[in-house]
This record gives C-alpha cells, structure tokens and sequence, in this order.
C-alpha cells in the first residue's frame, strides 16, 4: 500500500511540473501578465512544499513525544500560520491571473 501511494504521489509531482513548465513556456511565448500570475501562484505552491521539507527536516516528528510538549504547540501554531499564508497568496493570486487573462482574451491579445 505504501508503495501505491508514493507512487500516485510521485505522479502528482510530475504532473505539477509538467504544468508549470507548460504555463512558463505560455508565459514567454505570450507574455500575458494573468499567465504570469497564474505561473506565480502555482510558484507559492512549490515554495509552500520547500518550506514543509525544510521543517520537517529540521525538526522531524519524533513517536513517543508527549502531546502536551510547548515545542510541539509551536510547530503546530507555525505550521497553521505556514498553511493559512499560503492558501490566501495561492487563491488570491489564481483569481486575480485569471481574470486578467479573461480580461486580455476579451481584449484580444490571446488570440493564439
């Protein structure tokens, strides 16, 4: 089961990257400012990831410690403050990409 589920993890991934390097490509090629917002907020993604590994690197979750630990508490506030930020940076800036590319269709510019 574990193997199923790094697996379909590890195609997520892959997937996700496929799509930023299709939505860069489509940034460059026609330097859409809502494509590059787009781009951007999927960019919050990636970096919302880094930080997750780079903490759960520092300080791993280690079995037997107690529930009612400050430290633990501190990772947790930490960890919903991470969370939170990044979920009001991803949502906002997807909307904003994307009315601005409904507003550069309608205006003609991504007639490609």
């Amino acid at each position: 089961m574990k193997v199923f589920v790094d697996l379909t993890t590890w195609i997520g991934y892959v997937g996700f990257l496929a799509l930023m390097v299709f939505l860069v490509f489509f940034c460059f090629r026609t330097r859409s400012k809502g494509l590059i917002v787009l781009a951007t907020a999927m960019g919050v993604r990636v970096l919302s990831w880094l930080v997750f590994a780079v903490y759960n690197y520092m300080w791993p979750w280690k079995p037997g410690i107690d529930v009612r630990d400050r430290s633990l508490w501190h990772k947790l506030n930490l960890s919903i403050v991470t969370i939170g930020i990044e979920i009001v940076l991803f949502y906002t800036l997807s909307l904003l990409g994307a009315f601005l590319v409904y507003k550069e269709w309608r205006n003609g510019k991504l007639n490609y």
